[in-house]
C-alpha cells in the first residue's frame, strides 16, 4: 500500500489517515480504509459498500478534508460527481461512513486534476 503513486487519493481527518481506492487493480479489494496511528493498522470504512459500484470503474477518484468529513470526486461517464461522506468511529475502533449527499456537479468532457483542502 506504500506505492506513492497511488497517494493522491489520500487525506488527513481527525488524526486518521483515510485512502480510497477504487481499483481492483491495485488491491483486491476496493473501498475507503483509515490507518490509526495508535493502533499501527489499516482499517476497512464499513457502510459505503453501495459506493463502490459507483466508483471502481473509476481510474481518478479524489477525496479531501471538510469539515471532520471527507469528500469523494469521482467521474461517472462524462460527469463528474460529489459525495460528502460523514465518519463515525464505535466501541472496538470500528470505522462507518455515511453519505450524506451526493451530486453531479459538471456534465461534459472535463479532466480533474486535483482537489484541495482549504480551510478558511
Amino acid at each position: 500500500m506504500m506505492n506513492l503513486h497511488k497517494w493522491k487519493n489520500a487525506c488527513v481527518v481527525d488524526d486518521v489517515l483515510y485512502f480510497y481506492n477504487s481499483c481492483e487493480f491495485y488491491d483486491k479489494e476496493g473501498g475507503l480504509r483509515a490507518y490509526d496511528q495508535k493502533q499501527r493498522r489499516w482499517r476497512v470504512v464499513n457502510g459505503l459498500e453501495a459506493l463502490l459500484p459507483e466508483t471502481t470503474s473509476s481510474t481518478w477518484p479524489h477525496v479531501v478534508s471538510y469539515g471532520g468529513k471527507l469528500v469523494l470526486f469521482y467521474p461517472k461517464r462524462n460527469e463528474i460527481w460529489c459525495e460528502e461522506i460523514s465518519l463515525e468511529t464505535r466501541q472496538g475502533g470500528e470505522i462507518w461512513g455515511g453519505v450524506e449527499w451526493r451530486k453531479r456537479l459538471v456534465t461534459g468532457n472535463f479532466v480533474f486534476m486535483k482537489a484541495l483542502d482549504v480551510v478558511v
